[in-house]
């Protein structure tokens, strides 16, 4: 009887999902994986202490909480962005060392990955050192 319900209400959320994404310009791919993107985005968001931001609140007149016992919401979305752009720059470095991609697409996916996992290490040491 749960099992049931709460399958009825899966299965109308995803139609919900599936009528607003196919109003959008979004491609099919988008639209058949949206549970994994939501799920790599869920990781993040606890990876860059949602939880800690959450549950001990501080003022959110700073950007960066300069205390090392509390985070601000604003603070964990700069986690985030500099976890997601790192975790981009990673995996299009990772894309040069693949055989089937053409050499002028290595010379420019490898600066381009290099530039944003420094990118990434740059904010998150900003970050540490504001603290």
């Amino acid at each position: 009887m749960i099992r049931q319900w709460f399958d009825t209400r899966v299965s109308l959320f995803e139609q919900r999902v599936a009528r607003v994404v196919d109003r959008t310009i979004l491609t099919g791919v988008v639209r058949d994986n949206w549970m994994p993107a939501v799920y790599v985005l869920g990781l993040v968001a606890l990876s860059a202490g949602i939880v800690d931001a959450l549950a001990s609140p501080v003022s959110q007149s700073y950007i960066i909480y300069p205390s090392p016992g509390g985070e601000s919401i604003a603070e964990m979305t700069l986690y985030m962005v500099a976890t997601l752009i790192g975790v981009g720059g990673l995996y299009l470095s990772y894309l040069c060392g693949r055989p089937t991609l053409s050499r002028r697409l290595v010379g420019f996916f490898l600066p381009l990955g290099l530039l944003m996992l420094g990118i990434a290490v740059y904010i998150e040491m900003y970050i540490f050192f504001a603290k």
